[in-house]
């Protein structure tokens, strides 16, 4: 989930209240006008006091965030988070995975220097495509250490094999709820599960 805030906002000759949403690659304007504006088609994008102003091709930009948020919100869409840093993953942390899948080595590998057994580890990741996969994961749920958290990958679209549904029974029966989704491709979508809370 991007930030959000209600505020004063105008883009060409439309002005009025709307709710501003950045999410991802783009800002969601709703409310006296709407506009979907791609992050990357944003020219001289800067703060000016408690603005975010910037060029667009349906004129300029100009959203009153507060000085403190539309600093902010300059620094994300200038410097993104990479989706490393969305999944919590750092050189220190000990990280497992369930499975040497390739989708989860071309992310983790250079920046998990290594990978720990589940016993030691703080975060563990597996791969969800097939009904063994399930296996995998319902094993990995049941062995996990106290406060390890779960991030399983799963495949998008119908054509899926394994539901999200299924995913999430599957953890709902071991205790654990999902805390955070993340966009990993176009392909693949990432879900973190930890304890439920009782």
């Amino acid at each position: 989930m991007g930030r959000v805030v209600l505020c004063y906002g105008s883009l060409g000759p439309d002005k009025g209240e709307v709710q501003a949403m950045l999410e991802g690659h783009a800002i969601l304007l709703k409310g006296d006008f709407k506009a979907k504006l791609a992050v990357a088609e944003l020219q001289d994008l800067r703060t000016q006091e408690d603005l975010l102003v910037a060029h667009t091709r349906q004129g300029p930009l100009s959203l009153a965030l507060g000085e403190k948020e539309a600093a902010l919100w300059l620094k994300k869409i200038l410097h993104p988070p990479s989706l490393a840093d969305k999944l919590g993953v750092s050189k220190s942390l000990p990280v497992h995975l369930a499975q040497a899948h390739a989708e989860l080595k071309r992310v983790l590998d250079p920046v998990a220097p290594k990978y720990t057994p589940l016993a030691q580890a703080q975060l563990a990741f597996v791969v969800v495509e097939t009904a063994k996969d399930l296996a995998v994961l319902q094993t990995l749920a049941r062995t996990r250490p106290e406060g390890c958290q779960l991030w399983v990958l799963r495949r998008k679209g119908a054509a899926a094999e394994v539901k999200e549904s299924e995913i999430m029974a599957l953890a709902k029966a071991a205790g654990l709820a999902p805390s955070k989704t993340s966009a990993w491709s176009d392909t693949y979508a990432a879900d973190r599960y930890g304890r439920a809370r009782s």
